[in-house]
């Protein structure tokens, strides 16, 4: 079951690339990393990825204790590689538009809190994506957070910020509808 007050970070990829394939946007497979750390540490499952993928219709033809797997919908043709492989960003996509769109996402609150966890989870993300190890100048950048009001707030705010619109990066939300806000101006 997944947490009502938090999106973990695989969670907000994968949400990602189901909306970015369900709605038509991409070309070929969607490539995504995730990080062991964030499924499974010793006997503590942090986010039951293929259960998950499962519940959501995409499936694995090697169905074993192994999450890093391509997944497959019969609804579509594109399909979801788990992986585990660092240096490319968190998700890869080529995208009908004809851009690469790079991710680099950041787990998060779901609801307002006093913390304002949210800043610094943007900025790191932030941090990671300009220092992919393999992105090309013409990739679509972008940071993916969960939606919520903190974080759209915050997206709204720092996308109309002058040194941001002049790197072309841009801010995602993902929510948990597997809607995706902030690639509008891409035909997204």
């Amino acid at each position: 079951m997944l947490p009502e007050d938090k999106m973990p970070e695989a969670e907000v990829t994968l949400r990602l690339a189901i909306a970015l394939i369900e709605n038509g946007h991409v070309v070929g497979d969607i490539k995504t990393a995730i990080d062991g750390a964030q499924v499974k540490t010793g006997n503590t499952v942090h986010f039951p990825i293929v259960k998950f993928l499962n519940e959501n219709g995409w499936w694995s033809p090697s169905q074993n204790d192994r999450w890093q797997a391509k997944y497959s919908n019969i609804k579509y043709q594109a399909s979801i590689i788990v992986h585990s492989s660092a240096g490319e960003g968190d998700l890869a996509a080529d995208l009908k538009i004809g851009k690469k769109l790079r991710v680099e996402s950041k787990k998060g609150p779901l609801k307002r809190s006093k913390s304002s966890q949210e800043y610094p989870l943007i900025r790191e993300a932030i941090g990671q994506l300009v220092t992919v190890e393999h992105a090309s100048p013409s990739d679509l950048l972008a940071v993916a957070v969960p939606k919520s009001e903190k974080f759209d707030s915050l997206a709204e705010q720092w996308r109309e910020r002058p040194i941001m619109k002049s790197t072309g990066l841009h801010i995602i939300t993902i929510g948990r509808d597997n809607t995706i806000h902030g690639l509008s101006d891409v035909g997204i």
